[in-house]
């Protein structure tokens, strides 16, 4: 799974990948500050079962604290996008490009409004309109795409196989066609038609989720209230959850992401910091970096977290490791699908699987449920 960090320049995109990945992309006040895409690991977080059975667990990938899970999650933060950028303008040819491969998309606001849509410091900008910029290139980049191939099929099936390229699957094409109203003959389709199925095959191919970043900024409170979007506004504040991060790895206080402690005394200058921070959290509740990842993993996107074990009692691998992975599963996915997700012999020797916890037999068709801890059982 990919998660793309998109926007203008100058809104925090680099930071905030720092703050979910714990990076070190390079970020400065001015406009394309990246050139080429920076790639890294985020964590999503989820609650880990493993006090049920008075145990420790021993994660193989992520880690757990405080009985909370984290499960990697690959990120992408590309190149500030401007305007006609589908055409070409600034980085746009490979923006788009590094773009085409994600599964959803964080688009990634000013929330005080203090930058335009080119990325420049400017005053009175109307809140939400980077976002609105934003999408619409990529719209536009979605319509001439498929105008490319378009031309050249006859039905959506042939159109879907060209746009693999672009993470978009047949079921994603035909409910966006469905949605706009644009009948299915393709070799048909005109300059308006292909716009109209594009701005359906955005989000259907491509969740949105909207971090208003530099919520900490002064006014950030009411603009961000402003914003009047059809996607999903998480509040931000990428530079606080960074110095969160540092002042924790350095030992000056303690974060797990939701609380600070203060471990020792601190300087005056570092003291009033500090102050500041927590002014933050209990402001918003939190930094909302861990909420805006929770948002696209588990709401957008509509995925659940699993635990396969090989000891449905003990809830261990056979190195006695107790619940070693947290795997992602689409809601509704089903015990087979787990087998497969694990390695295709598994699923394709699939006899039946059991519950941890009931210790009840699941059938291959059985939906699993978040947090649901499964043995497969197979011939293979």
């Amino acid at each position: 799974m990919l998660i793309a960090l998109a926007g203008a320049p100058n809104k925090g995109k680099s930071t905030l990948f720092n703050a979910l990945t714990s990076g070190s992309a390079a970020v400065a006040d001015y406009p394309f500050t990246t050139i080429d895409p920076n790639k890294g690991v985020a964590f999503v977080t989820a609650p880990c079962p493993h006090a049920e059975i008075n145990s420790i667990c021993h994660p193989l990938n992520g880690s757990c604290v405080k009985s909370v899970r984290r499960i990697p999650i690959n990120v992408i933060d590309v190149a500030g996008l401007v305007p006609c950028a589908h055409a070409g303008r600034g980085m746009g040819n490979q923006f788009l490009s590094d773009v085409a491969s994600a599964d959803a998309i964080v688009v990634v606001s000013d929330g005080s409004c203090g930058t335009d849509s080119e990325g420049n410091h400017a005053d009175n900008v109307v809140a939400g309109k980077d976002v609105a910029d934003i999408v619409a290139e990529l719209e536009a980049w979605f319509a001439k795409l498929l105008e490319k191939h378009a031309g050249r099929c006859h039905t959506l099936d042939e159109l879907a196989s060209k746009l693999t390229g672009i993470n978009v699957t047949e079921a994603q094409l035909k409910a966006a066609v469905a949605k706009s109203g644009v009948a299915d003959n393709v070799a048909a389709w005109h300059d308006k038609q292909y716009l109209e199925v594009a701005k359906h095959l955005l989000p259907e191919s491509k969740p949105i989720v909207v971090a208003a970043n530099k919520c900490d900024l002064p006014n950030a409170k009411e603009n961000i209230a402003k914003y009047n979007l059809p996607y999903p506004v998480i509040a931000t504040s990428a530079d606080s959850e960074v110095a969160l991060q540092r002042a924790s790895a350095k030992g000056l206080i303690g974060y797990d992401g939701k609380t600070i402690s203060r471990k020792q005394d601190l300087s005056p200058a570092l003291d009033g910091a500090v102050k500041k921070l927590e002014a933050l959290v209990a402001e918003w509740g939190s930094t909302g970096v861990d909420a805006l990842l929770r948002q696209v993993v588990f709401e957008k996107l509509g995925l659940i977290v699993v635990y396969p074990v090989e000891d449905e009692n003990k809830w261990c691998d056979s190195k006695g490791n107790v619940l070693p992975h947290a795997l992602l599963l689409p809601k509704g996915g089903t015990a087979v699908d787990l087998a497969a997700k694990i390695h295709t012999d598994l699923a394709k020797g699939f006899l039946y699987a059991l519950d941890g916890r009931t210790k009840m037999r699941l059938s291959k068709d059985t939906p699993l449920k978040a947090g649901d801890v499964v043995k497969i059982v197979s011939s293979r």
